[in-house]
């Protein structure tokens, strides 16, 4: 059902994308039908976006009144076919996990992009970033947890292949609570970035890659950004990333 103008604003103040390059043709067997891997540099980019955004609130509000939350979501890199015929790119996120209630009562229903609850931790002393998913059943099957190291003040959009379709992509694909895919896409006010190293990583939904390899992950920091609602691929129903 359509949901109209529906869209949400906020500022993000950290967003860590934590990537890792995975052969194709793996990657292919963890999507719907009709979603192919994108493919760059050979491989195709896996990872998990970490976000705390203050603000959050329907665009039609003022920042005043909006809400703080911490979510990661897990992502796949994908191409499809348009109503045209042309392709797009954006990503698959087959799950999200959040602190906020308001995001997981409204995510799914009044927004694209359900959320599952997770005690989420984080700790930024400006020259390293800690993160800390924990999953609200505490299973440990999209459990996070990151360490990064920050080597430069520096900011810019990525100039390598990897990086560039990891920060530009904007439309976010995942499946609604009958699995038909939903479509949402950000907008950010500027896409740019630092590169960080990565010291510590335990994310078993990059472990269920078996040919995933470190790629170069990179932090944005004060972004203000517009989710819109978007048309998707119409695809046959699908399941969870299995």
């Amino acid at each position: 059902r359509p949901r109209g103008d529906r869209a949400i604003k906020g500022k993000i103040r950290r967003r860590l994308l934590v990537n890792a390059l995975v052969d194709p043709d793996e990657a292919a067997r963890h999507l719907p039908a009709g979603l192919r891997a994108h493919v760059i540099d050979g491989g195709t980019v896996v990872g998990c976006c970490l976000l705390d955004i203050n603000s959050i609130r329907p665009a039609s509000l003022p920042a005043a009144v909006g809400t703080r939350l911490r979510a990661a979501a897990h992502r796949v890199s994908v191409d499809w076919d348009d109503e045209m015929g042309a392709t797009s790119v954006g990503v698959y996120v087959p799950i999200r996990h959040t602190d906020s209630r308001a995001a997981r009562a409204l995510g799914g229903r009044w927004f694209p992009g359900i959320h599952r609850r997770a005690a989420i931790a984080l700790a930024d002393d400006g020259r390293c970033l800690r993160w800390s998913v924990q999953p609200g059943d505490r299973s440990t099957e999209y459990g996070v947890r990151v360490s990064t190291s920050i080597a430069s003040s520096s900011t810019s959009m990525p100039c390598e292949p990897i990086g560039g379709i990891c920060v530009s992509a904007s439309v976010g694909l995942s499946p609604d609570r009958h699995g038909v895919l939903e479509a949402a896409r950000m907008e950010p006010d500027h896409r740019r970035v630092q590169q960080v190293e990565i010291d510590y990583l335990d994310s078993a939904f990059l472990a269920r890659f078996t040919t995933a390899q470190p790629a170069p992950s990179y932090l944005m920091r004060d972004v203000d950004v517009t989710w819109s609602e978007v048309r998707g691929p119409r695809l046959a129903p699908t399941k969870a990333l299995r």
